[in-house]
């Protein structure tokens, strides 16, 4: 398998439940569990009407080697090449047999 054009550093941070004070459930992505390589596809952004705030997506497609992490769930947040944003898994889809994995992500408005 040709590695392509897998140069960008992909962080993957699991999501972690924990109890506040009045016993409501909170998610965390504080420490992440691996890192890995991948290849960006832009797939487009648009224009979002969400409880009468506009605002603005972005989403790609992420392909990376299935063997490099094949832990990954749809629950993970994803951080590539070290920056402050942070993508939300959308999709997992398996490429040929074990051989890559195409993760639609979606960017986080924080």
């Amino acid at each position: 398998m040709a590695t392509g054009n897998k140069y960008h550093r992909i962080k993957f941070y699991p999501r972690t439940v924990t109890r506040d004070e009045y016993g409501a459930s909170v998610d965390t992505y504080d420490c992440y569990s691996g890192s890995t390589r991948g290849e960006i596809k832009y797939s487009g952004g648009n224009k979002t009407l969400l409880n009468d705030e506009i605002f603005y997506t972005k989403s790609m497609d992420l392909t990376i080697r299935y063997q490099s992490y094949s832990g990954i769930t749809d629950t993970m947040r994803v951080q590539i090449d070290d920056t402050d944003e942070r993508y939300e898994v959308m999709y997992i889809e398996e490429l040929g047999r074990h051989s890559e994995l195409r993760l639609s992500l979606t960017k986080i408005n924080l």
